[in-house]
């Protein structure tokens, strides 16, 4: 867990998506379990939870995991999160995988996008003869809260492939890295797999011939904005691209003084302050620049006025818009969509 003195400048800062924690918390909720004092305990923001594309550190994702096998007593609830998840509830990266044509585009796209719903988390095909191996690999030690992540990827991916293959069909071998106490949950899929534990490395095997089958379609496909890309935007890589994207997310609640933004991260102000000097920034020139560079997208692209430019950025009144605008551009707001629009 990142403790309120850590030092976020790391750009290998380990990230995922919020959207992963919600899963999860529908999860307790259907059973019950004190859901608002496991987010206390795993110092996630409530704000957060409105804001499935904003960021987490994994760690902290992975000690609510934790947190959540322990209200509902079982070393499991990741598989149980995994069968229940649909690619829809993945954001972008789920709705990019659901416009797969084969499960060899499937796990193509799955592999190399990864990132933009974790870093510090990897997928990876191996090669084995006729068969090959899904692997599922973590920086750290692979702890509770670890092997819930891998298990949920598992259910996941298992579930697309069934879907494809049939309702016969089943992994050849799965190993589940983490030791676990508990038994496995009596799991259909499962029933005539080799399963391996406690191995050190989490995969399942597949036969090669499956890469040609038709991927199933998980609800009505995606169609990109005109001028856009269906292709997900990937995790930060340094803190500003970070605070960026929390100020982007939480900018809807108002939500963007240093200390929501710190907490979002889990972090201290004091530690985010020191990590955005090693950049030589304060957070009041990365909130200008994001908000002048939100306002010029809205300029540009909508029809919405000054006056709800401003209030939608966070600003007091248009006449403080106006002049932040100016100082981060050097012309009016009203002057650069004119220049646009002639």
């Amino acid at each position: 867990m990142i403790d309120r003195g850590a030092d976020v400048s790391d750009a290998k800062l380990p990230l995922t998506r919020v959207a992963t924690v919600l899963r999860y918390i529908h999860h307790l909720q259907a059973a019950g379990a004190p859901v608002g004092r496991l987010l206390a305990h795993s110092r996630i923001p409530s704000v957060l939870l409105e804001h499935p594309e904003a960021a987490l550190p994994l760690s902290t994702a992975f000690r609510f995991g934790e947190l959540a096998c322990q209200s509902l007593g079982t070393e499991h609830i990741g598989l149980l999160v995994g069968f229940e998840t649909s690619l829809d509830e993945l954001g972008p990266y789920g709705r990019m995988l659901q416009d797969s044509l084969t499960l060899y585009d499937y796990l193509r796209k799955g592999v190399s996008l990864y990132n933009t719903l974790i870093t510090g988390q990897r997928l990876w095909l191996s090669d084995h003869g006729d068969e090959l191996r899904f692997n599922i690999t973590t920086v750290g030690d692979l702890r509770l809260g670890t092997y819930q992540s891998h298990l949920e990827t598992l259910a996941v991916t298992l579930t697309k492939f069934r879907e494809a293959a049939g309702a016969d069909w089943f992994p050849m071998t799965i190993s589940l890295g983490y030791s676990s106490r508990e038994d496995l949950p009596n799991v259909e899929l499962f029933s005539g797999s080799q399963i391996i534990r406690g191995a050190g490395e989490t995969y399942f095997t597949f036969p090669r011939a499956l890469f040609g089958l038709h991927f199933p379609v998980d609800g009505d496909l995606v169609e990109p904005e005109i001028g856009g890309s269906l292709v997900p935007r990937p995790l930060p890589q340094d803190i500003v691209e970070l605070v960026q994207l929390q100020i982007e997310c939480l900018l809807r609640d108002h939500a963007i003084g240093i200390d929501a933004i710190a907490e979002s991260l889990t972090i201290s102000r004091r530690s985010l302050q020191r990590s955005l000097a090693k950049q030589a920034l304060t957070y009041s020139q990365v909130l200008a620049a994001t908000r002048a560079r939100l306002a010029a997208r809205w300029l540009a692209r909508s029809e919405k006025s000054i006056a709800q430019i401003a209030f939608d950025l966070g600003y007091q009144d248009a006449s403080n818009f106006t002049r932040a605008f100016r100082q981060q551009t050097g012309i009016s707001p009203q002057a650069f969509r004119n220049n646009l629009r002639s």
